[in-house]
């Protein structure tokens, strides 16, 4: 299969949403959480991570260096400035 995972034809999957259980940051412009691996193991299983940037009005989330892929969209807001390099 694509990916290195493996699936059988028994497994089932838990698909209903869930909240980011690890608090990783929070602050005055917002707070930053990830869902960990241990409790959500179908991500280390496709070797991949997760996380919820919340920034608050007027916060700022500073520029910084990945060396994966990203990926990233807004859900609600309005007269925000956004960008990516």
């Amino acid at each position: 299969m694509p990916g290195g995972i493996e699936m059988k034809e028994s497994m089932e999957m838990e698909l209903t949403p869930k909240f980011a259980n690890k608090k990783i940051f929070e602050g005055e412009g917002g707070s930053y959480h990830s869902w960990s691996a241990t409790e959500f193991p179908f991500l280390a299983q496709a070797k991949v991570g997760a996380g919820i940037l919340v920034l608050k009005p007027g916060g700022f989330a500073l520029p910084h260096y990945a060396d994966s892929s990203k990926v990233g969209y807004v859900l609600q807001g309005e007269n925000g400035v956004t960008g990516m390099v």
